[in-house]
């Protein structure tokens, strides 16, 4: 990435994450959560390393976990239901 570009990232970053409205810890564990929810490794990785001196612990990090599985699982239920309504009559007890 162009060196100007990658700066220009980093500020918006540290601007969104040094917002004033949400606490230092909560806006990490929404970060650590959005980012397991987009699949970003690179920030998985980096926020894991870093839980510890923001004070989340092992076992939120745990939930935060559980939260983006379930979510993932509405939305994939959602989109099966979905693909079933547009199938219907055709197809009996799609998504029962």
């Amino acid at each position: 990435m162009p060196k100007n570009l990658k700066s220009s990232f980093k500020r918006f970053h540290d601007e969104m994450i040094s917002n004033d409205i949400i606490d230092p810890r909560t806006t990490f564990m929404i970060e650590m959560g959005a980012a397991m929810a987009v699949g970003c490794y690179p920030c998985m990785e980096i926020l894991t390393g870093m839980a510890g001196e923001k004070g989340v612990t092992e076992d939120e990090l745990g939930t935060i976990q559980a939260i983006v599985m379930a979510v993932s699982a509405g939305k994939v239920f959602n989109q099966y239901r979905e693909v079933c309504s547009r199938l219907e009559p055709k197809r009996e007890n799609c998504c029962a």
